[in-house]
């Protein structure tokens, strides 16, 4: 095995570690610098990079207090539970902020912090798992360990294109032959146009599939890591989205029956405590803890002795007292700051001192929901309702009883939003679902808002320097001149 500089590692590690200015864009080459040939040829280095890879996947665009990593797994959940029916920004404490998180233009315009946000983040981990795969065949090492390597960069390369096509284009099944977004596959960051929606499908679907062989034999050292588990798990969300449902289901029962659910006495413990329901999370430790993108932070109110009490989202009070009644997932209190409105509970911070809590990612009540909405679409009511009765049951919620088709796909739509809310799926249904959305002050919201089916107010639009340095772009309709999306 080659000597790798052991100094030379020392201080890459510690630059891998922080993330780049969010300034930079898919036409830079944010890893040129941190890497070299020595790096590149062996297991050591190409794990190291791997690691800052990670690193820069769940941190996000380098946020701060005063501007979160938005475009980390827990700011995207932020993003999608805010755009649903039932959460909202906290409009009296976020101040201007809250346009950010809304239908207004500053959510979707080219040149918004979001949209520059979401693009960056994503190449550059795209860009640095480019890097690896183009390295991993030729390394020195055990083939275990090369192939570990490999399908997690695969595994996080797939996902970021997921993110990708589901926020720059409307859902697969209507914009299949749309353009997606650019197929970068190398770590030559060359000019390219955008491929269509069903090509870059494609091609997360061969990474997720290659991955999924390369991982069989893979046990990670904690939950902080994409294995076989997570790998099922993308795979039965990319189908649903594709309407694929007999693979959704397969997918979908496959980490369903590998993970138990967790009691309902800990589903109240404030999702800050890793138990056998989560399939992916992020341990943290006092070093590391960014406490502006933990939901506890998001939603708590200091009633676990937080500190920071930060009160930005809110439920919508037609959420509390009309969905979510006399459900023992109806986690809220009346809001001792903001008189008539209520206070989420389900997210807590766990204590006064770093770490406050660990951040989970994927749980398997996902795949039961998941599951049981892609039997129910083949019309097997048998295996939907027992799934989903399954789930209601741990939680002590009403078990339904529909067996007509619709009749249960709707409950099972219900019960996706009773057992996942705040929890950042609300958005990527909406889209894949092809929702209106209806907000109104009467319902507790800040800001009637209606946005109609299928609107390009849905969709983000490409960031503007990208256009100006990409010829090859083709930019999104901005809704102002077409209001919703044409076949």
């Amino acid at each position: 095995m080659k000597h790798i500089n052991k100094a030379f590692l020392a201080v890459l590690a510690s630059v891998l570690l922080l993330t780049t200015s969010c300034e930079k864009f898919l036409t830079e080459e944010p890893t040129s610098d941190l890497t070299n040939e020595l790096v590149l040829n062996d297991v050591t280095g190409l794990n190291l990079l791997l690691q800052g890879t990670y690193r820069m996947m769940r941190d996000g665009n380098n946020g701060s207090a005063d501007n979160p990593a938005i475009s980390s797994p827990s700011g995207i959940r932020l993003l999608s539970s805010v755009s649903g029916f039932d959460m909202m920004v906290n409009q009296e404490q976020v101040g201007n902020n809250w346009y950010f998180y809304t239908y207004s233009n500053q959510r979707y315009d080219a040149t918004s912090g979001i949209t520059s946000a979401m693009w960056t983040t994503m190449y550059r981990v795209i860009n640095n798992t480019n890097l690896i795969l183009e390295n991993v065949d030729n390394i020195e090492g055990e083939q275990s360990a090369i192939n570990a390597i490999k399908g997690q960069a695969l595994a996080l390369r797939a996902r970021c294109y997921f993110n990708l096509v589901r926020m720059y284009q409307h859902t697969y099944g209507i914009a299949k032959d749309k353009p997606g977004v650019p197929l970068q596959l190398t770590s030559d960051l060359e000019a390219k146009a955008r491929a269509s929606v069903a090509e870059v499908y494609n091609q997360i679907v061969g990474d997720l599939t290659s991955a999924e062989t390369l991982l069989v034999d893979y046990a990670r050292p904690s939950i902080n890591y994409y294995n076989q588990d997570v790998v099922h798990f993308l795979l039965a969300e990319v189908y649903l989205t594709m309407e694929d449902w007999a693979k959704a289901q397969q997918y979908a029962n496959k980490v369903r029956v590998a993970y138990s659910l967790m009691t309902i006495g800990e589903y109240a413990a404030g999702f800050s405590s890793p138990n056998r329901e989560w399939v992916l999370g992020y341990e943290q430790g006092a070093q590391d803890y960014w406490w502006y993108d933990s939901p506890a932070c998001w939603f708590d109110f200091g009633q676990n002795n937080a500190p920071w009490q930060a009160e930005q989202i809110l439920p919508a009070n037609s959420f509390v007292e009309d969905v979510m009644a006399d459900d023992p997932r109806a986690l809220f209190i009346e809001n001792p700051l903001y008189p008539g409105r209520y206070a989420a509970t389900k997210f807590l911070e766990l204590r006064d001192e770093p770490p406050y809590g660990h951040l989970y990612d994927f749980r398997a009540a996902e795949m039961y929901l998941v599951e049981a909405e892609a039997a129910a679409r083949q019309n097997d009511v048998q295996t939907a309702l027992q799934v989903l009765n399954t789930l209601q049951r741990e939680r002590g919620a009403t078990v339904t009883s529909a067996t007509g088709q619709q009749d249960l796909i709707d409950a099972i739509l219900l019960e996706r939003r009773k057992e996942m809310w705040g929890e950042g799926l609300e958005w990527f249904d909406i889209l894949r679902l092809q929702l209106p959305v209806e907000r109104t002050t009467a319902q507790g919201h800040f800001q009637n808002v209606s946005v109609p089916q299928n609107s390009n107010r849905l969709i983000l639009m490409i960031p503007e320097r990208e256009v100006i340095n990409n010829s090859l772009l083709e930019q999104n309709p901005n809704p102002s001149q077409v209001p919703v999306f044409v076949p």
